[in-house]
C-alpha cells in the first residue's frame, strides 16, 4: 500500500514538470507596412522634423502641439506652438535714418531676419505712432493699402544699401516696421519700430563781397583788369540740387558811354578776344551747355535780362546734404585806349534757385 501512493506522487511531480518547461510561441505584431516599407517601431510625441527631404519624395513635419499664441512686450516677442514653425523669420528693427537733412524723403534699409533671397517684405509706416498704419509702395511713396506687388524682396527693397521712402511731409517724424514671408500661409508679425524725423527745406546762399572796383585802366595794364572775383557759396538740403543765375542791370556805364558787355555767351564763352566787360565761372560741370566750356579761361558777356544766365549749380539727386559749396565768378574787363575816361559802374544780380 505504501508502495502505490509513493508511485502515484512520483508520477504528479512528474506531470508538474512537464507543465514548467512547456514552450508557447510568442505571437508576431506587425506594424504599419506597405508593400514596400514596415514600420517595426513607432509611438507618439513631441518628436518630428521639418524638412526631410531626397530625389523622390518630401516630409514637411511639425513638431510639437499645434497650438497657437504668442507672448510679447516691447523688448521680445516669443512665439508659442507649433503653427509658428511655418511662418518666415521676422525681421529685427529697420534702419530709419535722414542723411541728408531731408525734407520729404527718408532713407531706410531693411533687415532679411535670415530668411532664403525668395522671402517677400511689407513696411508699414505711421506719423502718429501707429494708430493709423500706411504703407512703403513699390514705387517708394506711401499708400493707405498693401497690395501684393508692394510685397518685395530685400535685394528690391535696395539690399544692404535700402532706398528712399519719398513724398513726405517736413517736419514730421515717421516710423517704421517690417514684416516677412515665404509662399502662403508663412507671414511673421510686425518687426520692432525705428524712427526718424524729416526737416524743414533750408537754403542759406551768400556772396564774398558786395562790391568789386577795377583797377585804373591805362597803357600800363594794357586796358585790362582780369584779377578781381566772386566767390558764390550755396548750402542747401533740396534733394535736386541748385542753380544760380546772374545778369546786369546795364553794360558798364559813364553818363552816356558804355563799355559793352563781352561777345561771347554763356553757352559758348570764347577765349577772350578784343573789348569788352566779361566773366568765366569756376563750375565745371555747369547746365546750359557743354560741360566745362568755361575752361581754358573762357569768358561770356553778361545779359541784362532777369533771371540770368546759369553760372553755377549742383545737379541732382544730392545724397548728402550740400553745406558751404563754393564757385568762383572771375571778371574781366577791356578797353582800348581811346575809352572816355570816368568811373564807369552797372549792378550784377545773383540769383540762386533749390530745385526741391
Amino acid at each position: 500500500m505504501f508502495e502505490k501512493m509513493d508511485k502515484k506522487i512520483y508520477m504528479i511531480f512528474v506531470l508538474l514538470i512537464a507543465v514548467f518547461t512547456l514552450s508557447i510561441p510568442r505571437p508576431v505584431v506587425a506594424g504599419p507596412q506597405s508593400t514596400t516599407y514596415e514600420l517595426k517601431e513607432y509611438g507618439f510625441s513631441g518628436g518630428g522634423t521639418t524638412g526631410v527631404d531626397s530625389t523622390s519624395y518630401s516630409l514637411f513635419g511639425l513638431v510639437g502641439e499645434t497650438e497657437y499664441g504668442q507672448l510679447q512686450s516691447t523688448n521680445y516677442s516669443a512665439n508659442t506652438g507649433l503653427t509658428f514653425t511655418i511662418i518666415a523669420h521676422v525681421p529685427a528693427a529697420p534702419s530709419f535714418t535722414n542723411p541728408s537733412n531731408n525734407y520729404d524723403r527718408l532713407k531706410f534699409v531693411i533687415d532679411n531676419g535670415g530668411n532664403p533671397t525668395d522671402a517677400k517684405f511689407a513696411i508699414g509706416i505711421s506719423s502718429d505712432d501707429f494708430v493709423t498704419t500706411r504703407y512703403i509702395q513699390d514705387d517708394n511713396t506711401v499708400g493707405a493699402s498693401l497690395g501684393s506687388e508692394d510685397w518685395q524682396t530685400y535685394t528690391n527693397w535696395g539690399g544692404a544699401s535700402g532706398e528712399y521712402v519719398t513724398g513726405l511731409t517736413p517736419g514730421t517724424t515717421y516710423k517704421i516696421k517690417v514684416k516677412a514671408k515665404q509662399g502662403n500661409f508663412t507671414e511673421t508679425p510686425w518687426s520692432a519700430t525705428a524712427s526718424v524725423a524729416t526737416v524743414q527745406p533750408s537754403l542759406t546762399f551768400g556772396v564774398s563781397a558786395d562790391s568789386i572796383t577795377f583797377d585804373n585802366l591805362y597803357g600800363g595794364n594794357s586796358w585790362t583788369d582780369s584779377s578781381k572775383s566772386t566767390v558764390l557759396t550755396t548750402s542747401t538740403n533740396a534733394y535736386n540740387g541748385y542753380t544760380i543765375y546772374a545778369h546786369v542791370t546795364q553794360a558798364l556805364t559813364f553818363g552816356a558811354t558804355t563799355i559793352p558787355n563781352y561777345a561771347g555767351t554763356n553757352a559758348s564763352p570764347t577765349t577772350w578776344s578784343g573789348y569788352g566787360f566779361g566773366y568765366n565761372t569756376s563750375d565745371t560741370d555747369l547746365t546750359g551747355g557743354t560741360a566745362n566750356r568755361f575752361s581754358g579761361s573762357k569768358y561770356a558777356g553778361f545779359i541784362t535780362t532777369a533771371t540770368g544766365d546759369p553760372v553755377a549749380d549742383h545737379a541732382g539727386p544730392v545724397t548728402t546734404e550740400i553745406s558751404n559749396e563754393q564757385f568762383t565768378i572771375s571778371y574781366r574787363v577791356t578797353t582800348q585806349e581811346t575809352q572816355k575816361a570816368g568811373t564807369y559802374n552797372t549792378t550784377a544780380l545773383y540769383v540762386v534757385i533749390p530745385n526741391y
